[in-house]
């Protein structure tokens, strides 16, 4: 059961021995009680934690999260004091989510805009199909980071493993540490005085350390979708 508010617009929700079901259902209750600042105690990475949160909600999860944390964030701040699973703020709209820990696969798929921030490594495909906003990462990523990007900002303070960028229409990757094999179409362009800024404001904004060796910045070659008139006939004959 839900602790009693510590005020009139905070809440505090044990999660001990609550299904997930119960722990948003509570955390719905709250929102209706006008709280707007929430924190569940004890977890035990539970999946699908804080989904579709509205604008103006502020949500601590006091622990490690499983699968889809945030995920269709519609404006909320979510802040995670620990690691979390699969597709964490998915699909977010807009809103801040932060994560203390490590992040599984796919974190920051197709979010739309607002800020994710991953203060460990990221693993397979952070930040797929980007639609706006930025994905931070105090560590490294795994395999395909940036996959099929459309728009936003990717900042990698660590290595970036194969397939970096790949297949991106737009949107730039920033990558501190080594990189392994750029994916499809990915090009490494000048890393200029107004990249800087932009990256360096969001470390500090963020509180994350900046790496000692300096950025570079990938962005999409266009060879694989904005084809050339002249070329259109070979995609004619493939019909």
């Amino acid at each position: 059961m839900p602790l009693p508010a510590t005020s009139e617009r905070t809440s505090t929700i044990d999660c001990s021995d609550m299904p997930v079901r119960a722990i948003n259902r509570e955390i719905r209750a709250a929102l209706a009680g006008n709280s707007t600042k929430i924190m569940l105690l004890h977890p035990g990475a539970r999946h699908n934690l804080g989904v579709a949160l509205p604008e103006g909600t502020e949500l601590t999860i006091d622990g490690p999260a499983g699968y889809y944390v945030a995920g269709l964030n519609d404006g909320a701040t979510v802040h995670v004091h620990g690691g979390v699973g699969w597709g964490a703020a998915e699909s977010m709209r807009d809103g801040v989510v932060t994560i203390d820990g490590d992040a599984g696969n796919a974190v920051a798929a197709a979010i739309r805009d607002g800020v994710v921030v991953v203060r460990g490594d990221a693993s397979t495909r952070a930040g797929i199909a980007m639609k706006g906003g930025v994905l931070i990462v105090g560590g490294s990523v795994g395999p395909m980071a940036g996959f099929m990007m459309q728009k936003g900002i990717i900042i990698i303070c660590g290595d970036a493993a194969d397939g970096v960028a790949d297949s991106m229409y737009a949107g730039t990757v920033y990558v501190a540490g080594k990189l392994g094999e750029l994916g499809a179409d990915a090009v490494v362009e000048e890393f200029t005085g107004g990249d800087r800024d932009l990256v360096y404001s969001h470390l500090e904004r963020w509180k994350i350390p900046a790496p000692a060796a300096g950025f570079r910045k990938l962005v999409a070659g266009r060879k694989l979708w904005n084809f050339q008139k002249a070329d259109r006939h070979l995609w004619k004959s493939a019909l």
